[in-house]
Formats: C-alpha cells, structure tokens, sequence
C-alpha cells in the first residue's frame, strides 16, 4: 500500500520530501522502495529523479522524444511568469529572516516573526502589503493575514507545510531546491528560448525539466497503481 501510494504521488507531479511526504519518503530511501518504483515508471517512460543525495524524489522523462522536448520548450518560454510569484514569496522571507543566498528545505517560517520583522523594515512592509501574487487579498487586511496567506500560496504549491497550526509555524519543503535549480537553469539558457539549439540541452538538465507535464500520464499510472 505505501509503494503504491508513492507512485500515485509521483505520477501527480509531487516531489516526496521528509518534510511533506515522510512515509513515502522512507520508501524511496530502501533499495526495495526505489527498484519497485524505478522499474514502474520505466513502464511509463518515466524515471525516478532527484537533484542531490538528501533532495525530493520525483518523476522525470526517462527520454526527452522530440514530442516531450517541443513541450519542455513551450513551457519554458512562460515560467518564469508561473514561477514569480513563488520567487517573489520565497524572497520576501529571506529577506524578513536575514537568509543568505536562500531559503533551504527543513527551514522554519513562523507567520508572526516574519510580520515582527517586516513591521522594522518600512521598504518590506510597504513590499508585502502591495504584493499582487497573493489571491483574495485586501488593502485593508493587516500584515499578519497578508503573510498568512503567503504562506498557505506556497503551501499550496508544494513549497511549505503548514507543521504547527497554534504557532502558524510552516516548514519549506524538498521542492524548494527544484525551484532553484529550475531558475539557475533558466537564467543560463533564457537568450537561446526561442531557440531550437535548446531542444539538444533538455537531456542535460539534471531535474529534465518535469514542470507540470507529469498531469499527462496521471490517468494511466493511477489505473496501472
């Protein structure tokens, strides 16, 4: 049941981290776990992926087909625009907490420390409550319902889990350093987007560039699971 409950999330597109996905973490962590879903995704085209040796494991291509590739390229050339508000979020924290270069997974954000921190700061106060890459906010909501739900965004999007209701205590999940490896990749490759010769550098890319193109087969691998 646990092996097949981490092939569901991977098929969706998650990455299984320690931090969100304990359980099906440790599956992947025993060589029986990682063989068994190594040899279903191979089924499907797919292979099981991660960036370092204590990274989230998710699903990426076994073999970019010129199909996938004419794709992964289209995709490209919009992510930055999906990504930014993620970015912009994850800053703003760093910022707020004095993190240098990054946000790292197992990091805490308590909701209360960053507003504590933003309330000193007039540039970062005046930054969080005009951000547009929250929905369903209003000018007149206080900075602590503004950053509230900057968490529950990046909650949203697999970047956080909310781990102390009480304290409002989130903790950044594995996908964070997808994130980063995702935009170091984009900033190196951003001149040539529109460019064919980027379709011979997909293969190379360490995460293949997943994105949202595991939702494709999510109907197959459920049944198959």
């Amino acid at each position: 049941m646990r092996i097949a409950t981490t092939l569901k999330l991977l098929v969706a597109g998650e990455f299984i981290c320690p931090q969100r996905y304990p359980d099906e973490f440790d599956v992947l962590e025993t060589q029986d776990g990682r063989t068994a879903a190594e040899e279903w995704l191979q089924s499907i085209g797919y292979r099981l992926a991660r960036l370092h040796d204590e990274g989230a494991y998710f699903m990426a291509h076994a073999i970019a087909s010129t199909e996938v590739r004419s794709q992964i390229r289209e995709e490209m050339k919009t992510v930055r625009t999906k990504l930014q508000p993620v970015v912009t979020i994850l800053e703003t924290i760093r910022q707020s907490q004095g993190r240098e270069p990054r946000v790292h997974a197992g990091d805490m954000v308590y909701v209360s420390e960053v507003a504590e921190e933003a309330r000193k700061s007039a540039m970062l106060e005046s930054r969080i409550m005009e951000m547009r890459e929250v929905s369903g906010t209003r000018h007149d909501e206080s900075i602590l319902v503004r950053i509230t739900k900057m968490m529950e965004r990046l909650r949203d999007d697999g970047y956080a889990r909310l781990s102390n209701e009480t304290s409002g205590g989130y903790q950044i999940t594995g996908k964070v350093d997808y994130l980063y490896q995702l935009i170091a990749y984009i900033s190196a490759h951003a001149p040539h987007l529109g460019d064919d010769k980027l379709v011979d550098q997909i293969d190379q890319a360490d995460a293949q560039l997943r994105l949202d193109t595991a939702s494709a087969v999510t109907s197959a691998g459920a049944t198959d699971s």
